[in-house]
């Protein structure tokens, strides 16, 4: 398990039962990882010079830069293709062998901070930090859906997504976890202060165990079985 440690700089490697391995040191106050191969992440950075870092965790050095034209915030691999929110061009994808093939998937209209984004097959799901609202489109770049709960959905950050097409979300500003419906039509608050979550920030959903992990800002982490 990776962990971005955005106010030290660094990034913390834990293993499979939890236990701290080590942590890499790295430059300008990193946002978000995701993982490339078994040895390698891709990680993004909101402090210039404007680039995603690939890092190979296992030698602890930094493997190669991608640049971006902005800031970037959320990242995620797509059939070995980074897919990340870039603020002002919204969604992108860059190739990791060529990074100077980036294509735009989709626009929208203002510059949103801390908005990030994940994919399931043909789906693609992002979370507007600034609207509150969860956003399905296709691969394609068309809208699916949009959801919004000012209710429920309060300061969002991370997302996450199952083998249903459940959308996990992080709602910061109201320490609880919320999950749409695939269809995008309903919400509910799945996990709260009682479960642990205070100040959350992000969320992963592995596909192949259904377990949920969701980091809060201040180090704790949890894992919960999803049924």
């Amino acid at each position: 398990m990776v962990f971005v440690d955005h106010q030290n700089d660094r990034l913390v490697i834990h293993n499979a039962n939890g236990l701290f391995d080590c942590e890499i040191p790295v430059p300008h106050s990193p946002i978000d990882v995701t993982c490339i191969e078994e040895n390698t992440v891709a990680v993004t950075h909101n402090i210039e010079p404007y680039h995603i870092e690939i890092i190979n965790i296992a030698n602890r050095k930094i493997v190669k830069r991608i640049k971006t034209s902005n800031v970037s915030y959320g990242i995620t691999n797509k059939g070995g293709r980074l897919l990340y929110y870039e603020l002002g061009r919204v969604i992108q994808i860059a190739d990791v062998t060529n990074e100077s093939t980036v294509t735009t998937v989709v626009k929208v209209d203002g510059e949103h901070h801390w908005d990030y984004v994940t994919t399931l097959k043909d789906k693609i799901y992002h979370t507007s930090y600034n609207s509150n609202t969860v956003t399905c489109y296709e691969v394609t770049g068309q809208k699916v859906w949009e959801y919004q709960d000012k209710l429920i959905l309060k300061g969002i950050r991370g997302e996450a997504v199952d083998n249903d097409y459940n959308v996990y979300v992080v709602s910061h500003g109201n320490d609880s976890v919320v999950v749409v419906s695939p269809d995008g039509q309903h919400a509910r608050r799945l996990l709260g202060e009682e479960n642990g979550i205070k100040y959350p920030y992000g969320i992963h959903f592995d596909q192949g165990r259904n377990i949920l992990l969701v980091s809060n800002l201040y180090g704790k982490a949890f894992l919960y079985n999803i049924k």
